[in-house]
């Protein structure tokens, strides 16, 4: 029987909450995370059209990128439409959970689909960063008592430690030194708890370069493009026909792109400064794009909406799990939602 908790766990082991934002309220929204699945939706948003499939598909569990509550809620009650689609979630007993940010600076996560998207060419750079794991050495004397049984056990529950170490001191006891992202920390030190009430160990920072993690992608094109290319490889790239681009002149061909998805026009300073010569972003006010054009910096206004690709892609993935885990489960990518504005 496959749970709630278990798509979750899978979920935050490739897009770690601690990659999300301060001010981004991600995770579990409404439901239980006992609750067996059978059917999950991927949606990028839960709104009436969202809702109104995962009703008809009879689904137990919506996974969307953008969570459903961003303000804390007063009351709940159905004179208000939003309100009231949590209700019809709660009365049709569908859990909600949402990853944002965190799939945003995720490796292999939402900035990284849409460079690849419009063939920006790797290694690229994050735009910001936004985390970076640091390393701590967990050293652990673990009562033994000389039974092979329980040394067993321990190497069982700690083998999936990046670095891990064993030294058999005597009979009693032995001492297992491991070195683990720092918010690897919490849940090994609850394993070890699991061996003995009062676990001996000794944690120690190691001065050792890690992992960066940031939103936004910056890299150079597989080819040099005109902006007029650009743009119409923007617009088949991302399933868009309409799209706004800064009215300027700009120095051909361009070669160095940077992409961000949402709104990211706060970011565009990064992005000047790492050597773009067109940022791609969604949401650009008309001060924000003067302010743009005023610095030199062209763009590409395609939309928020860029961002459905989160439903093809996280499809694609969590079937991978549904077959590597053994879950079970029928994985239904949203088809029926639509981006909020029509052009004439």
């Amino acid at each position: 029987m496959t749970k709630v908790e278990d798509i979750i766990q899978k979920i935050e082991h490739f897009a770690p909450p601690y990659l999300a934002e301060d001010w981004d309220p991600i995770g579990l929204s409404i439901g239980n995370r006992q609750q067996k699945v059978n059917k999950m939706l991927v949606a990028l948003d839960l709104d009436a059209n969202t809702l109104k499939e995962a009703k008809a598909k009879e689904v137990d569990f919506i996974f969307t990128h953008h969570p459903a509550i961003f303000s804390s809620l007063k009351t709940l009650n159905e004179e208000d439409p939003r309100r009231k689609e949590y209700i019809e979630l709660i009365r049709a007993n569908i859990s909600l959970y949402s990853a944002h940010t965190n799939v945003d600076a995720a490796e292999n996560g939402m900035n990284d689909w849409l460079a690849e998207a419009i063939g920006l060419k790797r290694p690229y750079e994050a735009i910001t960063f936004s985390h970076q794991d640091t390393y701590k050495k967990l050293t652990y004397y673990a009562k033994t008592q000389g039974s092979t049984k329980q040394k067993d056990l321990i190497k069982k529950e700690l083998e999936n430690s990046p670095s891990i170490h064993y030294y058999h001191l005597n009979q009693e006891e032995m001492k297992i030194e491991m070195v683990l992202a720092e918010q690897e920390v919490p849940a090994f030190i609850q394993k070890l708890y699991r061996f003995e009430a009062e676990p001996n160990y000794h944690l120690t920072m190691i001065d050792k370069k890690a992992a960066s993690y940031g939103i936004g992608r910056v890299g150079e094109l597989a080819e040099a493009l005109t902006m007029e290319d650009l743009i119409e490889k923007v617009k088949s790239a991302y399933s868009v026909e309409h799209l706004r681009s800064s009215n300027m002149k700009v120095a051909e061909p361009i070669k160095k792109v940077a992409v961000l998805g949402g709104a990211g026009a706060n970011y565009y300073q990064q992005a000047l400064a790492q050597g773009a010569e067109v940022y791609i972003t969604g949401d650009i006010s008309y001060h924000s794009a003067q302010d743009m054009m005023r610095d030199g910096l062209a763009f590409i206004d395609p939309g928020h909406f860029i961002e459905h690709i989160f439903v093809e892609q996280m499809t694609a993935r969590l079937n991978e799990w549904n077959e590597s885990e053994n879950w079970g489960i029928e994985i239904i990518p949203a088809s029926q939602q639509e981006d909020v504005f029509t052009f004439s």
